[in-house]
């Protein structure tokens, strides 16, 4: 008898809560909130770090969809991950997404070590997107370029077509978290 009293009361009070109204539109703006376009959690968090660079050194809405562009394409395995490679011992030292193996290209962004030798920075995010600014604002009429052709004259890539399949998306994203 002691039982079935105490699964009464406790059918009884989970019904009642059950039945509690939920504010859904606050819980639906933190899930909006949680991943970017077409974005997961962790390529979401890796944009907003590169985001938040963008606001800080000015280089607007056509810096952000080329950094998020370069982001998305780069190597193919990137991805807007940052990625370690055994090329690049101390970059398996940092915190990661994955490993790539190009040559001794590492982070978001697959910069060479040879050329950006500060390898902590190339891991981060924000800090690499930094070097990929950089690089960007010394292209003459960088901020009226195409966002393929920007991305290929930054990076150099073997393959200058690529750029192209993400600057949609790279739109999308910098629209939503600028």
């Amino acid at each position: 008898m002691k039982t079935s009293g105490i699964l009464a009361v406790l059918a009884a009070f989970s019904t009642s809560v059950l039945a509690a109204p939920v504010d859904n539109a606050e819980n639906t703006e933190i899930l909006e909130r949680a991943n970017l376009p077409d974005l997961n959690a962790v390529q979401s968090a890796h944009a907003r770090s590169i985001i938040d660079e963008v606001k800080k050194v000015g280089v607007g809405m056509h810096g952000c969809e080329a950094a998020i562009t370069t982001g998305l394409t780069e190597e193919s395995q990137s991805s807007l991950r940052i990625l370690a490679n055994k090329n690049v011992p101390a970059s398996l030292n940092y915190a990661h997404d994955g490993l790539g193996s190009d040559h001794d290209s590492i982070g978001i962004f697959q910069q060479r070590a040879m050329y950006y030798k500060d390898i902590a920075c190339d891991m981060k995010a924000d800090c690499s997107a930094g070097l990929f600014f950089n690089g960007m604002k010394d292209i003459k009429g960088w901020q009226t370029m195409d966002i393929a052709t920007l991305c290929q004259k930054v990076q150099r890539s073997a393959y200058p077509t690529a750029y192209q399949k993400y600057t949609g998306t790279a739109a999308k994203v910098c629209k939503a978290g600028m």
